[in-house]
């Protein structure tokens, strides 16, 4: 038996929707995976249990059919990640499953191979395929998605300090699709515009490792724009989250999580302040302060 080790991942960061996540220690998904005769897959959750059809089993057939085999497969997934918080739990739970697949069969697999199944994945929960948070689970570090098809993304290591705060509100039915049909068709060319630089400056930074820029294109008037009425609480965590000190403060994924990037010295002030924003506004809630991490294909 494998045990696969999947982090969780933010997404977006402001500017990059779909096509930049960073992975952090937050939180982590790991699935326990056998691998027998047979042909099929079967999977336990513990804990929150999405039903029979859920991303690591769509994930499971899409990695089949790319790869010509079939295995028989036992799955249980441990999944320590909030649920439909934003947090890319359900592509963590399918990257830590694949991931031990991969390991437990001693096959040779294309880590795009990994990245792209999950993503289809995906699918059960957002009703379409993104990779997004599915290449930040499997690589680690932060991810930028640079070609849908055929897929391909680059990967960069940036030394970078989040705080993550994760409200409780009630459960948006079929979140992540809903948050998608806000968004707009179309948007005026200056924004276009506006919106390339962000997301200029976010990859640079990404890349450079430089707080200023990845601050500069965490900055969103299109996507977040849209969402953010829809997020109890964000508004005021994100107010108090500035005035504590955070360098910049996006939505984490579709919400309702947020991811504020910051400096060392500010982390604890900034995690307050965010506790604190929730509270009056009569939500529980949990903060961490979130370094980059490792993906579950970089662990041995």
């Amino acid at each position: 038996m494998y045990i696969g080790r999947a982090p969780s991942t933010s997404a977006n960061l402001g500017s990059g929707f779909d096509v930049v996540a960073v992975a952090h220690d937050a939180y982590f998904a790991e699935a326990y995976v056998s691998v027998g005769s047979g042909c099929g897959v079967h999977v336990k959750f513990k804990g929150f249990d999405p039903g029979p059809d859920n991303t690591v089993v769509r994930a499971f057939d899409k990695l089949f059919a790319y790869l010509g085999v079939c295995r028989g497969v036992e799955v249980e997934v441990v999944n320590k990640i909030p649920i439909a918080r934003g947090l890319g739990s359900s592509g963590a739970s399918a990257v830590a499953a694949l991931s031990a697949f991969v390991r437990e069969a001693g096959l040779e697999v294309d880590p795009r191979v990994v990245v792209e199944a999950a993503g289809h994945g995906e699918a059960a929960a957002a009703g379409s395929p993104h990779f997004d948070n599915a290449a930040g689970a499997a690589l680690g570090g932060a991810v930028v998605i640079t070609s849908l098809s055929p897929l391909d993304l680059v990967r960069f290591s940036p030394r970078l300090t989040f705080v993550v705060g994760v409200p409780e509100v009630p459960p948006m039915p079929n979140k992540t699709k809903a948050m998608r049909e806000v968004l707009p068709k179309s948007v005026e060319f200056l924004t276009y515009v506006r919106q390339i630089s962000r997301v200029a400056a976010l990859v640079a930074g990404l890349a450079k490792s430089d707080p200023g820029l990845v601050a500069r294109g965490m900055q969103d008037e299109v996507v977040e724009a849209a969402r953010a009425p829809l997020v109890p609480g964000y508004g005021r965590a994100r107010k108090y989250a500035l005035e504590a000190g955070a360098l910049a403060v996006a939505l984490s994924g579709a919400g309702p999580s947020v991811i504020a990037l910051v400096d060392d010295k500010n982390a604890d002030a900034v995690k307050d302040a965010v506790l604190r924003a929730y509270a009056e506004e009569g939500l529980k809630a949990e903060a961490k302060v979130a370094s980059i991490a490792e993906g579950a294909l970089g662990q041995a």
